[in-house]
This record gives structure tokens, C-alpha cells and sequence, in this order.
């Protein structure tokens, strides 16, 4: 069977739990790699009650299994009303609104990619909500979920979710590339010159925007650094970054454990 071209939405909300992104590609077969379009692109705010639940439930000490159960299908109903709200939005540039397939790995809740002993096994693990059966039924179109659970148990940890795109559009011939992404936490795409896709090294990096975010909030009273404008009026501490790069994170090689 030869491939075809499909319309794909792929929704996306981080470790900050501010909001919903859902960006709309026609992937194309092409000759050396897919033909990506890119057709259309909204964000939307999680309601207040609903960026707190996620908050409340993220690596919590204890919670009920009634409150994880609403908050999973609740975040489906947010996924599946944000990718309505695109389609509606954009319907002339996506054929009055059809789509092939949707994408959405979830919001993560607790995310481990160390392996570690837990009732007698060892071994590492990774878990995330929005029930896929909510936006399938809603859209009328498969949902392909669970990317990080997918990704661990094939060998790797997790994250990014980007690597194998990143190699099929930045690989080079004769030059290796490091594609660096700082999301609520930071990680990383190596791609040694010259090679095939399973050669491709990619991991965490340790916390990124979640950080940041945090100081903006508690020394600017703003929910983030827009634009980095803060940071941009900051001077460097050599002492402090000095004593950053002594980690012992950075004499490893990769793939390497997340900084704590």
C-alpha cells in the first residue's frame, strides 16, 4: 500500500500547566524524508481550576483515585474542545475541517526515567493523563497517545519527543548537529555527522523554563520572562556558573542522567 498524504493536529501542554497547544501539518511523502505543511496553530489557557488540579497532582504525596480518574478525563475534554477550537478556527485552510489523525501525548504527572525498585522489580516508569478515548470519540478520528511510555520501554528515557524529527530534518552529511529545546524542562537531540537515525542520542537535560518561570513569579510578579527581557538586563556570575560547570553532570556521556 502506498502512503498518502494526511492532515495531522498535535497537541502539546507542558510542566508549566498553563495552556494547550495545538498546531495543524499536512505530512506529505516526499523523496528523501515527509513534505511537512504547516496549516494552522492556536494556544489556549487551561481554566484556573484545572491548571490547579494538574499543579496539585504532580508528584503529589497522596491523592485519591477518584481525583486522578476526573482529572484524566477532564484533561481529555480540554485536549479534544482545544482541537475543535483550532479546526473551527482554521476550517477554510483545512479542507472545511477534516482531519486524518491527532496526536497527543498527554500532561505528565510523574515522570521517572531512572530505573528503581517497586514491589520487588526494578525498573524505570513514566505516566501521563488525557484520556485518548475522550478526543477520539469528540474528533471523530484515531488518537495516537502515550509517546513517553512507548519511548522508555524501547531503551530510551522518556523525552525528548522530538528526536526522531529532528533527525530526519537536521541530519547532515558532513557536519554534526546538537539541537538544544529548553521546554518546562530542558533536553536535548545529538547528531553526529554522517550517520543513520538509530545512531540519533537524545535526553533530558534537567529544568528549564519551569525555572525560570518560577523567578519571574517570585522576584517580578510575572508568570514568565517574556521574551527575555529580564534575563537580558542581568549580568552574568562567574563564581556561580563556575561552580554550575564543576557538576559532575557534565563529565558524563550522554545519554546522561537528568540534572537535579
Amino acid at each position: 500500500m502506498s502512503a498518502k498524504a494526511m492532515t495531522v493536529a498535535g497537541i502539546m501542554s507542558g510542566t508549566s500547566a498553563d495552556g494547550i497547544d495545538v498546531a495543524v501539518v499536512r505530512i506529505a511523502p516526499g523523496k528523501q524524508h515527509p513534505q511537512l505543511t504547516f496549516l494552522a496553530h492556536e494556544g489556549f489557557a487551561f481554566p484556573a481550576a484545572l491548571s490547579r488540579a494538574v499543579l496539585a497532582a504532580m508528584n503529589a504525596a497522596a491523592t485519591s483515585t477518584a481525583e486522578l480518574a476526573r482529572l484524566n478525563w477532564r484533561l481529555g475534554m480540554a485536549y479534544a474542545e482545544a482541537v475543535g477550537a483550532t479546526v473551527e478556527q482554521h476550517a477554510a485552510k483545512l479542507d472545511g475541517g477534516r482531519l486524518d489523525l491527532i496526536g497527543c501525548h498527554g500532561q505528565t504527572l510523574y515522570h521517572q526515567p531512572r530505573a528503581a525498585i517497586y514491589a520487588g522489580r526494578k525498573f524505570a516508569c513514566t505516566w501521563q493523563l488525557g484520556e485518548p478515548a475522550v478526543i477520539a470519540a469528540a474528533m471523530g478520528v484515531p488518537v495516537v497517545s502515550n509517546f513517553r511510555p512507548a519511548d522508555i520501554l524501547a531503551g530510551g528515557q522518556g523525552a525528548p519527543l522530538v528526536s526522531l524529527f529532528d533527525s530526519v530534518f537536521f541530519a547532515h552529511a558532513r557536519r554534526g548537529r546538537v539541537l538544544q529545546n529548553i521546554g518546562g524542562i530542558a533536553n536535548l537531540t545529538a547528531i553526529p555527522a554522517g550517520v543513520a537515525a538509530d545512531r540519533v542520542v537524545a535526553f533530558d537535560t534537567g529544568p528549564g523554563n519551569m525555572v525560570v518561570d518560577w523567578l519571574a513569579q517570585k522576584l517580578f510578579q510575572k508568570k514568565f520572562d517574556r521574551n527575555g527581557n529580564f534575563a537580558a538586563k542581568g549580568l552574568v556570575l562567574s563564581p556561580v556558573l563556575a561552580r554550575a560547570l564543576d557538576n559532575p553532570y557534565f563529565e558524563q556521556t550522554g545519554p546522561r542522567e537528568p540534572m537535579e
